[in-house]
């Protein structure tokens, strides 16, 4: 039987107001589920659920959201369970009864933390409170033991080294590791989503800074994995992990969330087991005509998904942070060493993504 990874927004709300954010527009018009409708699904599904991420919108802001995460613990304790949050979960676990549930339920947290200092990261979330918080909830998983991360926007504001080196400092301080989401431009390419998408340049000047100075655990981006390491990574959207949206739609990633890119809604039909047909519709392996004779493209495959469907509303062409084809490997970027130490997240394999560590 076939088991998913799920990222679910339980709900529409959020409290910050992020310029760069990717489901804002889109959780201006949804309707969040009813518990109930949550609990019809996990029951429905639990044995094709291998983990959960609670993330999109802030889901600590709903007492609902705790009672499923309880429920899920509860009932089927074999799903881990995850939460992204932006720190506002250290503000509602003052309250002793959800913070015993989200120590008992949650396996692992990441905490959204885009810039070192108070000022930049409050004036980049549009929240006075914002790094304060991140901080309360990486001292709470610290303190509790829990597996945490610092997730931080990758774009052309912040991959700053001297902003990189604070963001390490901190996680260094937590025990945590730390995650770079690329930005993508989920609403189109314009004057707003022009200012945070990182060049290709700064993106590679960061990951060697990042190797010269601390450890990659893993560059989960089937595009940059290729040109930059030995190693290849399958991009896992719509193959072992959906997103589900706070209205109940269903969509093959984290970034495809618009329309045109659903594939079910859990209200409607509650399961999995019927949406894999609807998949291929948007998942298929389709190898773009200009990288038939790159030596990479066994292992790049025409690179992320979501970024060809977000850049050019198509798998017809390549990535677009490719620079080949590359028809020699004296053509490629310098390599990368990646850590061989062990470590587990439940985004590791989930969506296109890069994990890094602090050395010992």
């Amino acid at each position: 039987m076939k088991k998913w990874n799920i990222g679910w927004g339980t709900v529409a709300n959020c409290n910050m107001q992020c310029q760069f954010c990717y489901s804002k527009e889109r959780r201006k018009t949804e309707e969040s589920l009813r518990l109930s409708d949550w609990i019809k699904f996990v029951d429905e599904n639990n044995q094709r659920i291998n983990t959960i991420n609670y993330g999109t919108g802030e889901n600590s802001l709903s007492d609902k959201w705790f009672e499923l995460i309880n429920y899920v613990r509860v009932n089927y304790p074999m799903i881990r369970q995850a939460l992204t949050t932006n720190g506002y979960l250290s503000e509602r676990i003052k309250n002793k009864e959800l913070y015993r549930i989200v120590t008992n339920s949650i396996d692992e947290v990441d905490v959204s933390l885009d810039f070192s200092t108070p000022e930049e990261h409050n004036t980049f979330r549009g929240t006075n409170g914002a790094f304060e918080w991140a901080i309360n909830t990486l001292s709470y998983c610290k303190k509790e033991n829990k597996d945490a991360t610092i997730v931080f926007l990758g774009s052309e504001v912040n991959l700053i080294k001297e902003n990189i080196k604070g963001l390490f400092e901190i996680a260094e301080r937590y025990n945590a590791k730390l995650r770079m989401n690329l930005y993508r431009p989920t609403e189109g390419i314009n004057t707003l989503s022009k200012r945070f998408i990182p060049s290709y340049e700064r993106i590679l000047d960061i990951l060697q800074y990042i190797s010269k100075n601390y450890e990659i655990l893993s560059l989960n981006d089937s595009l940059f994995s290729a040109i930059l390491t030995t190693q290849s990574f399958i991009d896992p959207s719509g193959i072992d992990s959906l997103r589900i949206l706070a209205n109940g739609d269903i969509t093959p990633s984290t970034y495809l969330i618009q329309d045109e890119y659903v594939i079910g809604n859990i209200r409607e039909d509650p399961s999995l087991k019927n949406i894999e047909n609807n998949i291929k519709n948007i998942i298929c392996n389709i190898l773009p005509d200009e990288c038939g004779n790159c030596i990479l493209k066994d292992r790049c495959k025409g690179g992320v998904i979501d970024r060809r469907y977000l850049w050019y509303n198509n798998l017809e062409r390549k990535d677009p942070y490719c620079q080949g084809p590359y028809y020699d490997r004296s053509l490629l970027p310098q390599q990368l060493v990646l850590s061989h130490k062990k470590f587990r997240s439940v985004h590791d394999g989930y969506l296109p993504t890069m994990f890094f560590i602090n050395k010992n």
